[in-house]
């Protein structure tokens, strides 16, 4: 029972790393900053969330987009440069947290009253 627990609990810090990192990446998608050719891009770095299966359960990651950026003309003859962010993936990133979310507490409810029932049974 507790290992359907640490499974349950596990995916729904995964899940709010998958929406946490979404949501900084749609809202910093229109950041644009100038692109010094010398300096390199100090803008923001978006990141993807990878899922890790560990013994107990799930551990979200980041890792930043490569590239990080893409360059366009600024209109005055230099270069500006706005994060490497897909709106579109990033809707879809929402939707799996929302979905992850769901089967996370589904398990937790699950293993709850499979927990509750043999508690029932023996005592």
């Amino acid at each position: 029972m507790v290992s359907a627990l640490s499974i349950g609990v596990s995916a729904l810090q995964a899940a709010n790393t998958r929406l946490s990192v979404t949501a900084d990446n749609i809202v910093n998608a229109n950041n644009r900053v100038p692109l010094d050719p010398e300096g390199g891009y100090t803008g923001y770095t978006p990141r993807d969330v990878v899922d890790v299966s560990t013994g107990s359960g799930v551990r979200a990651t980041t890792r930043p987009v490569d590239p990080p950026y893409q360059a366009v003309p600024d209109g005055r003859g230099g270069t500006e440069a706005f994060p490497n962010v897909d709106l579109a993936e990033q809707m879809v990133n929402l939707g799996t947290a929302s979905r992850a979310y769901e089967s996370a507490t589904a398990v937790i409810r699950t293993a709850d009253e499979m927990q509750e029932t043999l508690l029932d049974t023996i005592g």
